[in-house]
C-alpha cells in the first residue's frame, strides 16, 4: 500500500538507511554541533540506495517482480505514469494533493482519463497542517463523490525532523502533535463514504489509532517504513497491540520504499518472522485487507495468488 516513484535529490541524494535487521540507536544531540538525521541514528544493519533515478525504478520494480507483489506507487502524475507504463500489473498508481498544485477539477479530469488511482500521500503533518485544515475539504469531498481511495501520513518522520523537515518556506514545519490520528474524526463524520487508511497507523499514537479504528470501520491503516526503520521489539509491540484491539483484517501491509529497493523484502521478512502472528493473520496483512480495502475483482485476485481466472461470462 505505500511505495514512492522517488529521485535521489528527494532523500538526501542517496547513501545507507538503517534497518531493523540488528541493533538501532537514535541518539541525542549536541545543539553546538550541525544537525543531520545521520548523526541522530546508529545501526548494525543498513542497507544501500540505488545509484541512478533510473535504478531507482528498475530495481523496485524488480523487486515487486521477485516478491510477486503489487504496490501503491506514490508520485506526481507524470512520474507514476512512467513507472505504471515499465510495470502496469505491478504499479498502482497515487497522486498527492498536500501542496494543491493542481485544483479539484484538474485531478478530476485526471482521474476520468484513468491516469491515477489513489489520492496519497497526503503530507500536512509536513507542513504544519491538520488534515482537517479547511484547505484539504474540497479534495476529501471530490474523493468521496469520485470514490477514490485516499491515503493519510500519520507518524513519525526521520529523527530530528521537527527541526530540519517542511517546505523550504518553513524548514521546522513539521510537528509531532501533528501526527495525531484523533484529527480525522471531523473528516471521517463529514465524508462517512470516504475510504481512507492511515500510513504508519498514526504510530506513535497506537491508543488513539485504536480508538478512531473502533469508532470508524471504514479507516484502514498501513504499517510501512515502521516495519523495516524502527528497533523490531518497538514495532512488534505496536503491532500486536493493533492485532491485540481486533483489528487484525484492518491492518495492509507497505514499505515506504523511497530510494532503498531491499527495504521490501526486510519489511516482508519482519512480518512473516513474527511468530505472534498467525499464517492467516499474515496473509491478511500481506494482501488480503488491501485487496478488501481496494475492493480488487476476483479475476485480480484470483490472478495475483496465481490461480485460474473465474470465467464471468
Amino acid at each position: 500500500m505505500h511505495i514512492h516513484a522517488a529521485t535521489l535529490a528527494e532523500f538526501g541524494g542517496g547513501g545507507p538507511a538503517c534497518t531493523n535487521q540488528g541493533r538501532l540507536t537514535l541518539r541525542g544531540w549536541d545543539p553546538r554541533r550541525p544537525l543531520t538525521p545521520e548523526r541522530l541514528i546508529a545501526c548494525d544493519s543498513s542497507v544501500a540506495s540505488s545509484r541512478t533515478d533510473a535504478l531507482v525504478m528498475r530495481e523496485t520494480l524488480d523487486m515487486l517482480m521477485r516478491n510477486n507483489a503489487r504496490a501503491v506507487t506514490i508520485g506526481p502524475p507524470d512520474r507514476i505514469n512512467a513507472w505504471h507504463a515499465a510495470s502496469p500489473t505491478r504499479v498502482i498508481r497515487s497522486v498527492a494533493f498536500t501542496d494543491r498544485s493542481l485544483t479539484p477539477e484538474d485531478y478530476r479530469r485526471l482521474y476520468a482519463r484513468g491516469e491515477f488511482e489513489l489520492f496519497g500521500e497526503i503530507t500536512a503533518q509536513y507542513r504544519g497542517l491538520l488534515l482537517s485544515d479547511s484547505v484539504y475539504e474540497p479534495y476529501f469531498s471530490l474523493a468521496e463523490d469520485l470514490d477514490i481511495p485516499v491515503g493519510v501520513h500519520l507518524g513519525e518522520g526521520p529523527p530530528g525532523g521537527a527541526h530540519f523537515l517542511g517546505p523550504t518556506d518553513s524548514p521546522s514545519a513539521y510537528r509531532v502533535g501533528l501526527g495525531n490520528p484523533l484529527q480525522l474524526e471531523p473528516i471521517l463524520i463529514k465524508h462517512p463514504r470516504l475510504r481512507i487508511y492511515v500510513m504508519h497507523f498514526g504510530s506513535p499514537f497506537v491508543d488513539d489509532m485504536i480508538a478512531m479504528l473502533y469508532s470508524h470501520p471504514q479507516l484502514y491503516v498501513d504499517i510501512a517504513q515502521n516495519d523495516w526503520g524502527f528497533p523490531l521489539d518497538h514495532f512488534y509491540s505496536q503491532l500486536k497491540r493493533l492485532v491485540d484491539a481486533g483489528f487484525g483484517e484492518r491492518i495492509m501491509f507497505g514499505s515506504d520504499q523511497m530510494i532503498w529497493p531491499r527495504t521490501i523484502e526486510i519489511a516482508l521478512k519482519t512480518i512473516n518472522d513474527a511468530a505472534f502472528l498467525t499464517e492467516q493473520q499474515k496473509r491478511d496483512i500481506l494482501y488480503d485487507n488491501a485487496a478488501r480495502f481496494l475492493r480488487f475483482t476476483e479475476a485480480e485476485i484470483a490472478r495475483d495468488y496465481g490461480r485460474e481466472v473465474p470465467d464471468t461470462r
